[in-house]
């Protein structure tokens, strides 16, 4: 590994202790602990069924800023165990300049039951700290604790680094790369800046946990208008109202958290625009964003029809075409302060529109818990009862990630609306 040889030592100081991370050993030592506790392991299986499960396709790349941190996401693999992982690299990265130049790495096997106790996946876990200068060759050191010849998923933990350089160090390594800008303590600013890192590396497949937040929302929107009676509604929207919760108390807050995070309202507008083809004014008197407020609204009077994803009926039984109402759209974002929920969930989305002067109101509201919303038809001459909808598989971090790590390809809807976002968020 070149200019790696200096800072690939573990200091004879204590420095940080990791007991969760398993023994400490010297880099240039990984590969042989580890074939030890292979055999150790080995011996140990009760039956040749174990063996079975060892199935390798992947190295799991995790980068946190800090131990505590890095010790959550530890724990987060034990629900993956459908997954087959080879080896996670868990990097703790001290970006601190004034920090000593060193690297020190823990190994450990991971073993947790798939069916029962005697069907079990295991993969390699090694635990790196990385600080100082040493964090200038952060790629190189990644290269040299993964398995070979087999695909890189990088998982960056909460911000965003400064220095894009170090970002864009392991995404030059990675098949993958995964993001959660849920946990965003400047979520504009950071989501502008994952557009921008994304279009300065086109082979990089990004994503997002925040996106999979989302997905049950968008499924029920979609779900709406697979009535057909509805469907003239989808093209005549006039109005779509969106609500994100914030947290007026501090103290429920961690140092990776903030008060306000709209991320999940603007993905939602902005793949609701793409979808439905609209064009964003040129005027800047249609546009009101309030950062601070977590408030936003963008007037839209042009559609392209070529971008609409699917077009309904939109001739109505008098023959005036319904593709463009006579006023345009109007997509806002609100607040609302919940109770119990965390800043940035979905809370409501309203969307408004009338056919033949009859007006139609679609709605999906949280419930009384984090778990269900409610979704309601207010459709002129089809009744329809309330309809009590669980979305808690939107919640669980491990749910999330298996998806994600499940994916080979690049989600070619999530990067147009990442970039939707931004566009909306330059207005």
């Amino acid at each position: 590994m070149k200019g790696v040889g200096m800072v690939m030592d573990n200091s004879a100081a204590p420095g940080m202790q990791l007991p969760w991370a398993g023994k400490k050993v010297s880099p240039e030592q990984v590969e042989v602990e580890l074939s030890t506790l292979w055999r150790l392991a080995s011996d140990n299986m009760r039956i040749s069924q174990n063996m079975n499960v060892r199935t390798s396709v992947l190295n799991f790349v995790i980068c946190a800023q800090d131990e505590k941190t890095a010790r959550q996401a530890s724990a987060v693999l034990r629900d993956l165990a459908s997954t087959h992982i080879a080896r996670v690299t868990l990097l703790i990265l001290d970006t601190r300049s004034d920090g000593p130049s060193e690297v020190s790495t823990w190994i450990t096997l991971r073993s947790f039951p798939i069916i029962s106790d005697i069907m079990r996946h295991h993969f390699e876990q090694v635990t790196a700290t990385v600080s100082g200068k040493a964090v200038q060759y952060v790629d190189n050191i990644v290269q040299s604790l993964l398995k070979p010849d087999l695909p890189v998923y990088l998982w960056w933990l909460n911000d965003l680094p400064t220095d894009h350089d170090i970002f864009h160090r392991l995404i030059s390594l990675s098949s993958r790369v995964i993001i959660d800008s849920s946990h965003f303590t400047q979520p504009e600013a950071q989501i502008s800046a994952a557009s921008a890192i994304l279009q300065q590396a086109p082979q990089c497949a990004l994503s997002d946990l925040t996106w999979g937040r989302v997905t049950a929302w968008r499924e029920l929107i979609a779900q709406f208008f697979d009535i057909p009676e509805y469907r003239p509604y989808l093209m005549a929207l006039d109005t779509i109202s969106i609500e994100h919760a914030i947290s007026t108390s501090s103290q429920a807050l961690d140092h990776h958290s903030s008060q306000m995070n709209p991320i999940r309202a603007l993905l939602l507008a902005a793949w609701l625009k793409t979808r439905l083809g609209w064009k964003l004014s040129e005027d800047e008197n249609d546009n009101y964003r309030d950062t601070g407020a977590g408030t936003y609204s963008w007037h839209m009077s042009d559609r392209d029809m070529s971008k609409v994803v699917t077009q309904p009926l939109m001739v109505t039984s008098d023959g005036k075409n319904t593709s463009i109402p006579l006023g345009g759209i109007t997509i806002s974002i609100q607040t609302r302060e919940p109770v119990k929920s965390a800043p940035g969930t979905l809370c409501l989305v309203r969307m408004v529109g009338t056919v033949e002067g009859k007006e139609a109101i679609f709605t999906i509201e949280r419930g009384d818990d984090d778990e269900h919303v409610i979704t309601t038809a207010e459709v002129p001459g089809i009744p329809r009862p309330p309809r009590t909808v669980s979305i808690a598989a939107t919640h669980k971090e491990s749910d999330l990630l298996h998806n994600e790590l499940e994916i080979m390809g690049r989600d070619h809807l999530y990067e147009q609306t990442l970039h939707e976002v931004f566009a909306l968020l330059a207005q």
